[in-house]
Order: C-alpha cells, then structure tokens, then sequence
C-alpha cells in the first residue's frame, strides 16, 4: 500500500537520529521525516510544522503515522492535537525496532490497524534484560 508516509516526533535529535541509523541499515526511505523539539523552541512551532507535514500527506493522498517518543509529552501532544483535524495513526514509544519493522512494511501491508498491531508488539518485544546468567545459556 503506497499511500503512507511516516513523521517521526520527538525531544530533541533522538527522533533524527533514529532516522539516520535505520536508513543505514535499510538504505534511504520515502515519505519518512522527523521533527525535533529542541530546548527553547515553541511547542505551537512544533505544532505548526507538524500540521503542515501531515496536510502535505493528505494532498499527496498519503495517510500519515506517526511515531512519538513518550506519551503524555510535547510531541505525543502535538500529535494528539492534530487528530482532531486529521485522521492519523499514533505510536508512542518509539524505538528501533518499531521503525526497522514499520519501514519494512508500510508500504504493502493493506490493513494499517494490523500493520499498526504488528510494531506495536516488535517495540515491545525488541526490549530485553541482558545480564551474566544470558551468557549461560
């Protein structure tokens, strides 16, 4: 399904960064951009950039995702503000192996509730408490 694009918001460079380290693994990606909230920088700022991304999105015919780092923070709030004016998926939480398996299929997995259920289960089983008695087994 080629009518996706993914917008990555978050505190700080995290959410550029994460982009950058699945790119060089997976190679470049389309419709995949992220917003950083930098200290100092306005929330409505944020907002603003956002909106106009996933209103791009839409006049492309591209339903957007969006992936934010902790919910209940600026970004998820961004976010969340932009449901009300735009139908949109979002993922908090956001790590590595959410995006490497959301870049994997978003393109041609038909369904977006299940492609959503789908990295919603790799974000939480890529998470793994790693100690001595791991070496042991």
């Amino acid at each position: 399904m080629e009518n996706r694009a993914i917008l990555v918001i978050t505190h700080g460079e995290f959410g550029i960064e994460l982009i950058k380290s699945a790119e060089m693994i997976m190679g470049p990606q389309r419709n995949l951009r992220a917003l950083a909230l930098r200290p100092g920088e306005s929330v409505d700022d944020l907002r603003e950039d956002a909106s106009k991304i996933v209103e791009e999105n839409e006049k492309n015919g591209l339903e957007t995702i969006l992936l934010v780092d902790l919910l209940g923070g600026s970004p998820s709030n961004v976010s969340l503000s932009l449901l009300s004016k735009y139908d949109l998926h979002i993922l908090t939480g956001i790590n590595m192996p959410m995006l490497i398996e959301l870049l994997t299929f978003y393109q041609t997995v038909e369904d977006t509730n299940n492609l959503i259920e789908t990295v919603q289960g790799t974000g939480t089983s890529g998470i793994h408490h790693l100690n001595r008695n791991f070496l042991k087994k």
